[in-house]
């Protein structure tokens, strides 16, 4: 044998041979076994496994990891379950051996609302939304009628496994997330510890994932039944619906324009009552639909033609251009409704209308001319109903919430009844639920930032000034959030070419503060800047003063009292003009300092005023009186005494091509001309009133400006005053004589070079003044305590107004923010005007 020679012992070829061979086993095995390992370790962010766990078939389109681990621990695939749902949910639940019964609810709620998904975007259920063919010649021909009868039967069976997965859904869920609230009448039941359960569980992510898959069902069966009441969308188009009559009391039930605005309650009861408006039958189940008892969201129910209005989740929204977006957490869906008759405004529709007056002057020059002075000076200034330009919110705001019918667990699971609750947002704050408050969901920012979008309101401001129009584009109030009674108004009034549009980021902020948004109602003023002053102060205050009327005849509610003014540049001069109560008629010999005019002159300027307007139009013109229902204005950079801006070269350029409405010059030139009064009339200080347009009247110069300077505002009134500043050292030197009312600015990153940093940190140790500020950062605002020099008065200016101008001896506060003349956008400006709404509530 070759082992046994003892004679040599080198190793033979065999020998030779082996030993590598084995050498290469061992070290192959070694390398093998590893890869053999079930389990293997590596590190990843902490962020990605938060996510990993917290997704779900709504937020990542997979399912869970606890719905996945479930099916992998019952030897199921996801896939094969999809396609034999019925029978993997029986093998599922058997698999279920120490499972609880509410973690299987979730489970089982993702796997419906993951069916439901599928079927929605398989062939046969898209079938119901495809259009019939164009041409027949085409590929899309129509099919036969057997293959149309096979289709159909298939669309048919897919729309209904669609839908009940999709209320299936809803039900699990529903029942998962108020399991603890229901009976427990399922086989091993621990009803006696159950209670107990719910007051010391912690939320947990299955809590989260399963409040997300109830959301999401409940938003697919609100938005598409309504789709497919419209015509619009027909995964739900088998329902069968019936409009409900509201029951409505004759005496309260009023379908004009005036119950739009008061928004009352159509029936007896309270704004926050549920009314049944419609009913649905889809499949086996029925379906109950409810809205709030307020005539804004039952105008359309009362007609019995569509009980819900163009609705739009905030799920498939995604609002931009505001500083935030205001929500509520809770329960429920965010939709916002836009109504078919809301007003909207464009830029087409002025230019439209702007040249349809051109077009049509010429026709009506004769008719007009053939009509007498006294029915040409009746213009449809003095003859226009302000209650037609009061607009509530054409963008209701509504939560959906889905209830199934059902007080145990397995009398919810097993139910054919939902009652989908449509609640308004603004007055009901939470909603009861097997004897639990439950706070609900809310997007106070959806309603507004969608008329935003819509309406085009920094154009038409801009176009409202420089368009040459035949009459004139009258003021309109927008209620950005249907009427309430029990909440104080703000009124918000913009500055010169401008629009409600420059309130957006304040308007947003105070939907964001809760308090401030349970108490106050915002009201938005949008008129033409081109007008004359007065002519839009009293267009303005009529309105104000009509729509205080349509809401409360007899100004007994909290919404008739205690309301606020803000107010921007010329906004500011029209607000201090409203809570005045100074005769300007006896102020207008003064303008005439030069006597140009004669005593004779001056009655028949006087007379012929009064020939335009009327005796008593003209006493409203220039007799003020201070709205009774404010209590309280905010004046915003606003020139009381005018500004030296509105002369000089670029700005007089652009004041040229600033028009006034054709009616309006004729009413008034028709009857100031025949006086004979020397000199352009808009130049002579009493025609220049009316015929000078609103920019060229806020110069310092102007007769305007001269009447109205000094005017008092009532003693019962508080007022504040907001001023800009835009040099950042004079604002700084103001901060060091006043420290206490510095705010400092810490809006975007301070950089400093190492050399600044030094002589900075010299400064600090050789300085022990504490009240000394840094050199860095800026000074945002300063609130004034006391008197300013005036050397420091008069360089404080925004650039358009200076300090001077804008400053009202009495006010309760003035604060000089750190800016340009646009301060109302200014986040200073912003927390100082909520500051003032936040103690006036508490006087």
């Amino acid at each position: 044998m070759i082992f046994a020679e003892p004679a040599n012992n080198a190793p033979t070829p065999t020998h030779k041979n082996k030993k590598p061979i084995a050498l290469l086993a061992v070290v192959a095995t070694m390398a093998i076994l590893p890869a053999c390992s079930t389990i293997s370790v590596n590190k990843q962010a902490s962020a990605k496994t938060i996510s990993a766990q917290r997704g779900n078939i709504v937020t990542d389109k997979k399912l869970s990891s606890d719905t996945a681990s479930a099916l992998l621990s019952a030897g199921l695939n996801e896939q094969a379950c999809m396609q034999q749902f019925e029978l993997c949910l029986t093998q599922l639940t058997d698999s279920m051996l120490n499972e609880h019964y509410r973690p299987a609810l979730a489970i089982f709620a993702e796997l419906q609302y993951a069916k439901a998904r599928q079927l929605a975007a398989s062939k046969d259920c898209r079938n119901a939304l495809a259009r019939p063919p164009l041409d027949p010649y085409y590929a899309n021909a129509p099919l036969s009628d057997a293959d149309a009868k096979t289709q159909q039967k298939r669309t048919d069976s897919c729309l209904v496994g669609y839908q009940e997965n999709l209320f299936d859904a809803i039900k699990s869920s529903y029942t998962y997330l108020f399991y603890d609230s229901l009976e427990h009448d399922f086989e091993g039941a621990d009803k006696e510890t159950s209670r107990s359960r719910a007051q010391s569980r912690i939320p947990n992510d299955v809590d989260i994932q399963t409040q997300d898959i109830y959301n999401a069902a409940s938003n697919d069966v609100i938005t598409q039944l309504y789709q497919s009441a419209d015509g619009s969308n027909k995964m739900m188009g088998n329902a069968k619906i019936e409009y409900l009559p509201t029951t409505a009391s004759s005496s309260i039930r009023n379908s004009s324009e005036q119950a739009a605005i008061a928004n009352r309650t159509p029936v007896n009861g309270q704004p926050t009552d549920q009314i049944k408006v419609m009913k649905m039958q889809i499949d086996d189940y029925n379906l109950n639909v409810y809205l709030p008892n307020e005539n804004n969201y039952l105008k359309n129910a009362n007609q019995q033609t569509s009980a819900l209005a163009d609705l739009v989740s905030t799920y498939e929204l995604r609002l931009s251009g505001l500083n935030s977006i205001s929500k509520r957490p809770g329960l429920g869906i965010s939709l916002v409704a836009s109504l078919d008759d809301r007003y909207t405004t464009t830029i087409r529709q002025l230019l439209v209308s702007s040249l349809s007056g051109r077009l049509n002057q010429e026709v009506n020059q004769q008719e007009v001319s053939n009509r007498s002075t006294d029915d040409s000076s009746n213009s449809s200034l003095d003859s226009d109903d302000a209650s037609t330009r009061i607009y509530p919110t054409g963008h209701l705001l509504m939560t959906g919430l889905i209830k199934p019918a059902g007080d145990s667990v397995l009398d919810t699971l097993s139910s054919n009844q939902l009652d989908i609750h449509l609640y308004n947002p603004y007055r009901s704050e939470s909603i009861n639920i097997l004897g639990d408050d439950y706070p609900l969901a809310a997007n106070f920012s959806a309603g507004y930032g969608l008329w935003l979008a819509e309406n085009q309101l920094n154009g038409v401001g801009y176009l409202n000034l420089i368009t040459r129009q035949k009459e004139a584009s009258l003021p309109k109030l927008f209620m950005l959030e249907p009427y309430d009674p029990n909440k104080r108004v703000i009124i918000m009034i913009h500055g010169l070419a401008s629009s409600p549009a420059t309130w957006v980021n304040l308007t947003n902020d105070i939907f964001n503060d809760d308090k401030l948004r349970n108490n106050y109602q915002v009201w938005q003023i949008f008129y033409p800047t081109n007008l004359p002053i007065l002519e839009n102060r009293y267009q303005i205050q009529k309105l104000i003063n009509t729509t205080y009327q349509q809401t409360d005849p007899k100004g007994q509610n909290i919404a008739s009292k205690n309301s606020v003014i803000i107010s921007h540049s010329m906004g500011g001069i029209i607000a201090r003009m409203m809570l005045s109560d100074e005769n300007l008629v006896d102020d207008l010999d003064r303008l005439d300092e030069q006597n140009i005019l004669s005593m004779n002159e001056k009655g028949k300027i006087r007379d012929a005023l009064k020939q335009s307007f009327g005796q008593q139009e003209l006493q409203e013109r220039f007799k003020l009186e201070a709205l009774p229902q404010v209590d309280t204005a905010v004046f915003l950079s606003s020139p009381f005494r005018g500004t030296d801006y509105a002369d000089r070269w670029f700005t007089r350029a652009l004041r040229r091509i600033v028009y006034l409405p054709v009616g309006l010059v004729k009413t008034v030139t028709d009857n100031l001309a025949t006086l004979a009064i020397q000199g352009d009339l808009a130049q002579n200080p009493l025609g220049a009133l009316y015929l000078q347009n609103g920019a060229s009247q806020l110069s310092d110069k102007s007769s305007f400006i001269q009447l109205t300077k000094d005017i008092s505002i009532n003693k019962r009134i508080t007022y504040h005053s907001i001023i800009a500043n835009n040099d950042a050292d004079i604002t700084k030197g103001l901060a060091e004589m006043q420290p206490a009312g510095a705010k400092l600015d810490l809006s975007h990153e301070i950089v400093e070079d190492d050399a600044s940093l030094s002589k900075t940190n010299n400064a600090n140790e050789l300085s022990s003044d504490e009240d000394k500020l840094p050199s860095k950062p800026l000074v945002a605002a300063v609130t004034v305590d006391g008197e300013i020099g005036q050397a420091l008065t008069e360089r404080l200016s925004d650039g358009i107004v200076p300090y001077t101008s804008a400053h009202l001896e009495g006010a309760a506060s003035e604060t000089v923010i750190n800016g340009g003349h646009s301060i109302q956008e200014n986040p200073q400006t912003i927390l100082t005007l909520r500051r003032i709404l936040h103690q006036q509530l508490q006087q």
